[in-house]
């Protein structure tokens, strides 16, 4: 066994790492966004306008987040006799890998629109995706959760 027992679900699979949760929550920051900016009804179209002044950008951000939050879901509906779930999660690390590049490029894009203007949102989003990149394509447990290792 390579990780403490805590580490593991009552079914026996390897819990996903807190950093894959907050970084899976990263890509998906335009669905939080959006659920905020739902729940706040007199404010909402204004916090919308002041995060997304453009509504492509928001649609494009929603596009991206949904395979963050379908891997947020499955892996929350992981169980032993769901070999379908398991079968799709194995994918999970190449699916995250991919969203993240994706959004690395559409970044660098909405840099290159800019004319290449320093503007502290983009380059925060540039480091913390660069550094999720790293995360995920390094990291032996989160390879470990994506394969499904278990106890049992």
């Amino acid at each position: 066994m390579r990780y403490p027992i805590e580490d593991y679900d009552k079914y026996g699979y390897l819990r996903a790492p807190v950093w894959l949760w907050l970084g899976w929550l990263f890509l998906a920051r335009a669905w939080v966004v959006f659920v905020i900016a739902g729940v706040s009804r007199q404010s909402g179209e204004k916090m919308l306008g002041i995060v997304y002044p453009d509504h492509l950008a928001l649609y494009v951000d929603l596009a991206l987040g949904l395979p963050a939050i379908f891997l947020i879901w499955l892996i929350g509906l992981r169980r032993p006799e769901r070999s379908l779930i398991s079968k799709i999660l194995r994918m999970g690390k190449a699916v995250s890998a991919s969203i993240i590049i994706i959004q690395l490029n559409v970044v660098m894009y909405r840099i290159y629109l800019t004319s290449g203007r320093f503007h502290w949102p983009e380059a925060v989003t540039l480091v913390v995706l660069c550094w999720f990149l790293l995360f995920v394509l390094r990291s032996r447990r989160v390879t470990h959760c994506f394969k499904g290792l278990s106890l049992k």
